[in-house]
């Protein structure tokens, strides 16, 4: 349900401004809506020791704490932190280019540059040369040392003539020396891989401090919002004013809880004008309160005029889940990955993201069951090895398996149209509830027998037969065309009325049949998703059979990590996008809501601190 809201003004005498505010702060009930937007902003330090500890927390919160706490503030930690990352990131980019050039110079091994100086200051100067190794023979020097093989067949060749007489022959190339050495790059590879093992000790010791920072941030947000809604009222020398938004179960007893902290204010309640869009408020039902996880998850909410949807959404996300997924063996992962680690699940997103998995599991488990889908073995699988007892226990509690591959896939494609014909079906019959007596109910109602018609046309386009299509399925489409045309938009003049009606159901009407086959989808990705999982166990027991089990069981481990991987992906892909987008158009649903914020103040700060 989405909590009704009533506008509420308070005005006080301008010196209790700051008890004023710390009591809303305390009460927590009231979103304020600032008279200004322009002027309802924080004081900028504020705002960038908030980003700047967020990020330098980003940075240490991978890191294991180890080492002496060094005794700085949360905000020079942050700064120590980033600035370390920055120079760490440097470092392993001139460490790379330390790495690239030592490949380069591998074939001069470990000699010296230093070394040939020497040798060329008593008069014994150095040259290379690159030539084939065939006209190796044409060089004739005092000294000829082939040095390495280059690629092709070319070698490298150190020649010595004190002489001064050295001719190089025509095809050989010389090499210059090198700007550097190996030993000097190696060394200096060392220094820099030393100073990046300091830098992470030292990140290991500030992160010691990650506990202070996080308690930093929350304290700064506290004074941001603070500062906000100080500047989200009117001031003068003698009165400030506030305006916001705050429920209306909780309107009345407003200006008594002022009075109770000895705060004189004038409290003003109002109602929700026509173009008036407060702040969204839902009170989930308790059993749907999981759904509320991916609400959180997405940052959507409905506008506060459309419908709480979340019981829908509840009901459905789960089955579709269930359905794109189709694999009891990956349920049961989901189900006992919940329960194994519901306590970090909880701190990391809340119960209800930790509920919402396990029901994604139990679900999916009770799909698996009814297809026979275990991990992409069915009793197919092990009548084709001669385990009949097997295949009929998996078989009395399947009663959705086919033998005939043919016939299963239309099964499941047949369940998914209806769900998806039941799912938009219940989308109308929703606001036929809400909009009942008014006349637009017979609009939804026509809507629901246009969506029944579409479901039975598709039937007959893909099982049955165009040729034995009824002729009535073409009336029915006809009339409820004429029935959304005259009842979606009432008004006195008939010719207008019908005209303007039936302009914005043309549309509609055709999005029906792509609505209803948008739930082909539970059946296709399913089915992907079982293939995928028979293929890596087909791949994996070729190996096992060719080899041993050990070298088999990792493919089909990473094949089925992978598919689950898939179908996470699948169900914010599908799912949610049946739920989103088809189901959220049929029902009216926008998504153009903005979430009720009430101020809150941390009880250890001093709203008189933050005076402007």
């Amino acid at each position: 349900m989405i909590v009704p809201m009533s506008k509420v003004y308070i005005v006080t005498q301008s010196h209790n401004r700051n008890r004023l505010l710390d009591a809303l702060g305390q009460l927590g009930v009231v979103h304020v809506e600032p008279v200004d937007p322009g002027k309802a902003v924080a004081k900028e330090f504020t705002v960038h020791a908030i980003s700047t500890i967020s990020r330098g927390l980003q940075v240490l919160q991978g890191i294991e704490p180890s080492g002496d706490t060094p005794e700085i503030s949360p905000l020079d930690t942050a700064k120590e932190a980033l600035s370390i990352q920055k120079a760490i990131a440097n470092e392993k980019d001139h460490l790379n280019t330390l790495h690239r050039k030592a490949s380069q110079l591998t074939l001069w091994g470990n000699l010296e540059l230093r070394q040939l100086e020497q040798l060329r200051s008593t008069g014994i100067d150095i040259k290379f040369f690159s030539i084939a190794q065939k006209d190796l023979a044409e060089i004739e020097a005092e000294c000829v040392e082939t040095i390495a093989e280059l690629p092709g067949r070319d070698v490298m060749v150190a020649v010595i003539d004190r002489n001064g007489q050295f001719q190089a022959p025509e095809r050989a190339k010389e090499i210059p020396w090198p700007a550097t050495d190996l030993p000097t790059v190696r060394k200096e590879a060392a220094e820099v891989d030393a100073s990046i093992k300091q830098h992470n000790k030292r990140l290991a010791e500030l992160a010691n401090l990650s506990e202070a920072m996080s308690r930093q941030i929350r304290h700064y947000k506290t004074e941001a919002e603070i500062c906000v809604v100080q500047n989200s009222g009117l001031a003068s020398d003698a009165l400030f004013a506030l305006q916001g938004w705050t429920p209306s179960c909780k309107a009345d007893s407003l200006s008594d809880s002022l009075a109770e902290r000895d705060i004189t204010a004038a409290v003003e309640l109002l109602p929700v004008e026509e173009e008036e869009q407060p702040p969204t408020l839902i009170e989930y039902p308790r059993w749907a309160r999981p759904i509320k996880a991916l609400f959180d998850m997405l940052g959507t909410l409905p506008g506060y005029k459309e419908y709480d949807v979340s019981p829908f959404f509840m009901i459905a996300l789960p089955l579709f889940a269930a359905m794109l997924i189709g694999d009891a063996g990956y349920g049961a992962i989901l189900a006992v990955a919940g329960l194994a680690f519901y306590k970090k699940i909880v701190r990391a997103a809340g119960k209800p993201a930790a509920h919402l998995l396990i029901i994604f599991g139990l679900a999916t488990m009770l799909w698996g069951i009814l297809t026979a889908n275990y991990f992409g073995i069915t009793p197919q699988s092990f009548i084709g090895i001669g385990r009949e007892g097997i295949a009929n226990a998996m078989l009395a509690i399947a009663p959705l398996w086919r033998s005939d591959g043919e016939e299963a896939r239309a099964l499941i494609m047949k369940i998914s149209l209806i769900i998806g014909c039941i799912h938009l079906v219940s989308a109308h019959l929703h606001n036929v509830v809400k909009l009942f007596p008014d006349s637009r109910t017979f609009a939804e109602i026509a809507w629901v027998v246009i969506l029944v018609d579409m479901l039975v046309l598709i039937w007959h386009l893909m099982f049955i037969g165009v040729d034995q299509m009824p002729a009535a399925v073409g009336y029915v489409l006809l009339i409820g065309l004429v029935a959304t045309s005259w009842f979606t938009a009432p008004m006195s003049n008939p010719l207008k009325r019908f005209l303007i009606g039936l302009a914005s159901s043309i549309l509609p009407l055709l999005g029906t049949f792509s609505d209803i086959m948008s739930y082909i989808r539970l059946f296709a990705v399913g089915l992907a998703s079982f293939y995928i999982a028979d293929a890596f166990n087909g791949l994996g027991a070729k190996v096992a059979g060719s080899a041993t089990w050990i070298g088999g069981a990792p493919i089909v481990i990473f094949g089925h990590t992978l598919n689950i991987g898939l179908a996470a992906i699948a169900i914010f892909a599908h799912g949610v996008r049946l739920n989103m987008l088809e189901f959220s158009n049929n029902i009216g649903v926008k998504w153009a809501g903005y979430a009720y914020r009430p101020f809150t103040k941390d009880k250890d700060i001093s709203i008189g601190e933050n005076e402007l």
